[in-house]
């Protein structure tokens, strides 16, 4: 297994891990795993930014991912400089001290296998090699536990290391054990990926009104990537609720700052061929809020989701609007987008003028153009005539929830004060030193 697989294991392993507690029984089995995992997401926040020199940025930003200070000083940002092959270099001022960070990282694959690299270089025990070998086996096609079991006692691995492993990866939800009998099926949520034929084996039990009913919503959802669940029919609901269960749909969880929770849908699409698995989030998570900022903004409504993206892709920001102070928190925390406040000469109906506030700019352009491929192909009103600056109001979030996360929440998130968000925010537009 090559690097860049072994990083996207790491990652999808962090992102169910950080929804159980830290002291849970079992954890530690994951440890290398888990470091990683989560090293692995910050270093996602941080491509695209090149240089970063405020420290009280870099550590808001890490601690996003569960990532705390002595963590990141001590293990995380010394290991990621010595995986990276000078990807990511470390600025330190004469006492030693980190004080920044140089990054060298273009895309989503550099950062999967800077995380793999990580992993390898962390020296990984057996049940955590044993469990990316079991996610990779049955994100394939699933398998019963003794076949699993007979692969990796073929490839070398002890029966009871990988019975503890099967055991601890059902615990934390990494696979899932499906009773059959005493041989129960071993299965993961990746398990479908982008191949449809293994979807059609899933719901083959299913009668032909509930498949029917099934591929109506499916339909839907295709032709409206992010569409919000309560603007799509769902005739049975309990398919529905399966479909997402087992990866079929995926659907993002935007929480607002006033904790209104919005989902919004997706399911596997063709044109997403860079990041196909998005494992950061990244593009279903910036198409979602562009969704919000069309169907719940209290600002002013995003009329064309494609020309708002092709504008935003092509001057690089949208702006100013009061909106972009308080409205992108989300996009900001996970470095796809950055807010800052500066004039700006543009013409006007009476000339050039200074248009001064606060500015939208797109970290990620190949995120962007990502999402931009899910929307292409899909049908549009074309009778939105409002000027680009006037769609800034896409999100106002202080946190959202994946799919995975989703699916395995165990309780809900401490609810964040108001006064530290702000505070937050600052540190992170490189208001407060």
């Amino acid at each position: 297994m090559d690097n860049k697989l072994k990083g996207f294991w790491a990652i999808a392993t962090r992102k169910h891990l950080k929804e159980f507690v830290d002291y849970s029984v079992n954890a530690d089995c994951f440890d290398r795993l888990n470091v990683s995992g989560k090293s692995g997401l910050f270093l996602g926040s941080l491509r695209g930014n090149q240089q970063l020199e405020n420290i009280g940025k870099i550590e808001k930003m890490a601690n996003h991912w569960g990532i705390n200070p002595i963590e990141l000083h001590k293990v995380i940002l010394p290991q990621l400089e010595k995986s990276s092959d000078k990807k990511v270099e470390l600025i330190r001022n004469v006492q030693g001290e980190i004080t920044g960070i140089v990054e060298y990282i273009f895309d989503v694959d550099s950062a999967l296998e800077i995380t793999g690299k990580m992993f390898e270089d962390l020296l990984p025990v057996a049940n955590e090699r044993i469990l990316i070998n079991t996610l990779e086996e049955t994100k394939k096609v699933p398998y019963t536990q003794s076949e699993v079991t007979d692969k990796l006692m073929n490839a070398g691995y002890q029966e009871n290391d990988i019975l503890h492993t099967l055991d601890a990866a059902d615990q934390f939800h990494l696979i899932r054990k499906v009773a059959k009998k005493k041989d129960p099926i071993i299965s993961n949520e990746y398990i479908w990926g982008t191949n449809n034929e293994r979807i059609a084996h899933a719901i083959g039990e299913l009668n032909k009104i509930e498949k029917d009913n099934l591929g109506i919503t499916i339909d839907a959802i295709q032709k409206q990537q992010g569409i919000p669940i309560d603007k799509l029919t769902i005739a049975d609901k309990g398919i529905f609720n399966l479909a997402k269960k087992i990866g079929m749909i995926n659907p993002i969880t935007i929480i607002t700052g006033k904790k209104v929770n919005k989902e919004f849908e997706f399911t596997q699409n063709t044109n997403m061929s860079l990041v196909a698995d998005d494992i950061f989030d990244d593009v279903k998570l910036l198409l979602a809020s562009i969704r919000f900022g069309e169907n719940y903004t209290e600002h002013t409504t995003i009329i064309d989701a494609r020309k708002f993206l092709s504008a935003w892709i092509a001057n690089g920001e949208v702006g100013p609007h009061d909106a972009n102070s308080t409205d992108y928190v989300m996009l900001e925390k996970k470095g796809i987008a950055k807010v800052v406040y500066k004039s700006k000469v543009k013409n006007g109906f009476y000339g050039l003028y200074n248009a001064t506030g606060y500015y939208l700019q797109l970290v990620r352009e190949d995120v962007a153009r990502e999402a931009l491929k899910l929307i292409d192909g899909m049908v549009y009103a074309e009778d939105g005539k409002e000027d680009i600056n006037h769609f800034n109001s896409i999100l106002k979030a202080s946190d959202y929830i994946s799919a995975e996360a989703g699916r395995v929440r165990m309780g809900e998130l401490p609810e964040a004060s108001k006064e530290t968000e702000e505070y937050i925010q600052k540190i992170l537009r490189e208001e407060i030193y």
